[in-house]
């Protein structure tokens, strides 16, 4: 009798055991998800944060290097001048383009506005105007298009309305930069070789 005593005594600790054990897991299960969606709340944090950092990165190299005067070196070299602020600025540009965190979708554009920017800094060196002025002309033509992606992707979030980007906009053609004229940007020119109403003719240019 008592031996079967033991045996009711054992047999309701154990049950008591796993519903115990039972419910330290559910308790476990319950912490443990409770800190991985702490974890993951903050990694979405850090990640918003380089993102953040990466297109006030990117936009504040392409606003310098608008800064440089590509447009006005093409211009000249094409017109076989060399003038002094070329190689300076020229190195400027490489060092942007070489040191900016660019995203994913920019580095290959990036690295190809690169090397047309040391080739016109190997041929400035060299005083070769003719080889200056063609790879000036790759820097010049690729940069606005580079600006254009660029500007895409940093002003994404930005409704069109409020200096956002729409599918069909141009941002170079519609704001030219700091150093350029509006005809910079494919005016049209009259036969005559004028320019159409709303620009302004070159400097040099008479009525």
């Amino acid at each position: 009798m008592a031996r079967l005593k033991n045996v009711l005594l054992s047999a309701a600790l154990i049950g008591a055991l796993g519903v115990f054990a039972a419910a330290c897991d559910d308790d476990a299960e319950t912490q443990n998800n409770a800190q991985q969606s702490d974890v993951d709340a903050l990694q979405a944090s850090i990640d918003e944060v380089n993102a953040r950092l990466s297109r006030d990165e990117m936009m504040y190299a392409i606003i310098e290097i608008n800064s440089l005067g590509l447009h006005e070196m093409n211009e000249g070299l094409l017109a076989g001048n060399i003038e002094t602020s070329y190689a300076p600025n020229t190195r400027t540009a490489i060092r942007l383009l070489a040191l900016t965190d660019w995203s994913d979708d920019m580095q290959a554009d990036a690295d190809a506005i690169h090397g047309h920017a040391v080739d016109v800094l190997q041929a400035l060196e060299d005083e070769n105007v003719e080889a200056a002025a063609a790879a000036a002309t790759e820097l010049h033509e690729g940069y606005h298009a580079f600006t254009d992606k660029v500007w895409r992707e940093v002003a994404a979030d930005l409704p069109a309305d409020a200096g956002g980007v729409e599918a069909h906009d141009d941002s170079d053609a519609s704001t030219p930069a700091a150093d350029e004229t509006p005809d910079d940007h494919g005016g049209e020119a009259t036969p005559d070789g004028g320019h159409m109403a709303g620009e302004t003719p070159a400097a040099d240019a008479t009525p």
